[in-house]
């Protein structure tokens, strides 16, 4: 497998570029991707902020961004597995997906599977966790039919009436 791009059936992923920020910057400042993404519309960011955080990431060796591709090639979200720890086998992953057409569930889960694919099975990673609204149900029964439980729940103090669920993978509970 070529090791810059893993291949799903319905997107690819490969690294994160930057020139993948001004597309990124629109769907982090649409209010439908953020109600998904976060629980509710939040503050716009400006390109300058985006580009200080992909630098950031990008000199952070406990961290991989992938982008979301569709199979022409059109990027259309992205991935973070950050705060992977080696030693004890796990990271957490993030999932920001903007367009329209990849919010199906079928899409979600195809994303989805394509990345815990690489975390638990060619990264060797056994624990993933992952956050998401409380209100994105949809998500919430994706992740628990891919084996997720949930682990957490709290209310996230910068915005009100919002709540987060920690929802955790173990490798052996993983069913794609």
């Amino acid at each position: 497998m070529d090791k810059d791009v893993i291949v799903g059936r319905r997107c690819r992923l490969r690294p994160l570029r930057r020139e993948d920020l001004p597309r990124r910057l629109e769907m982090i400042n649409d209010p439908d991707v953020q109600r998904l993404w976060i629980g509710v519309p939040a503050d716009l960011n400006d390109l300058e902020a985006l580009e200080t955080w992909f630098y950031m990431l990008s000199q952070d060796p406990y961290s991989e961004q992938w982008a979301i591709e569709t199979p022409d090639g059109r990027y259309v979200g992205d991935i973070d597995l950050h705060s992977i720890d080696r030693l004890r086998q796990e990271a957490a992953l993030s999932v920001l997906l903007g367009d329209p057409a990849y919010l199906t569930p079928y899409a979600r889960r195809d994303v989805l599977v394509t990345a815990l694919r690489y975390a638990l099975e060619d990264t060797g990673l056994h624990r993933i966790t992952m956050e998401l609204p409380d209100n994105d149900s949809d998500g919430g029964r994706l992740q628990e039919d891919l084996g997720c439980r949930v682990v957490d729940e709290y209310e996230l103090d910068i915005f009100e009436g919002v709540s987060e669920l920690t929802m955790e993978l173990q490798a052996q509970d993983f069913n794609p």
